[in-house]
């Protein structure tokens, strides 16, 4: 997809790059439901709950630097984990995040043994989980928590 600024790219996370990732922020309203920074989300990746590879990547359009994803791996059981998916505020609507969620998915179609894409969105959040169905995402009917279902993109 080609926007205004240029063509969706994910990138590394770099000392170059870091700082402006850092200072990406979704809108007050967005932040009752989802609290947590990009610098949170990184030094979460650092120390993760299990032992599943995590994979960062800035979201960039053109040169812009417009968003933040993070899945954790686990590439053996061919399972994937859309841990976190943001786009900055002045950004949104732009269609920057469905194309990275869209890059994604073929760098997983490219690996050896993908079965699944996995996210999960807060109940309260409808339009998320509209946004990713729109991609192709089914509801599994399980859920994270009390609040939280779980959806699948199988390949």
């Amino acid at each position: 997809m080609t926007n205004e600024v240029g063509p969706v790219t994910l990138r590394k996370l770099t000392s170059e790059n870091l700082r402006a990732i850092l200072e990406l922020s979704v809108t007050d309203h967005q932040l009752k439901s989802y609290p947590r920074s990009n610098a949170y989300s990184i030094a979460e990746a650092h120390y993760p709950a299990d032992e599943d590879p995590v994979w960062l990547r800035a979201i960039y359009a053109g040169e812009t630097p417009v968003g933040f994803m993070m899945t954790s791996e686990a590439p053996n059981q061919g399972e994937y984990f859309l841990w976190r998916l943001m786009i900055d505020q002045r950004f949104q609507g732009s269609g920057y995040g469905r194309r990275a969620v869209q890059l994604l998915i073929e760098r997983i179609q490219q690996s050896d043994n993908p079965k699944a894409l996995i996210t999960s969105h807060l109940l309260e959040d409808a339009n998320t989980g509209h946004f990713y169905e729109q991609l192709g995402f089914e509801y599994t009917g399980e859920l994270i928590g009390e609040d939280e279902p779980i959806m699948r993109f199988g390949f």
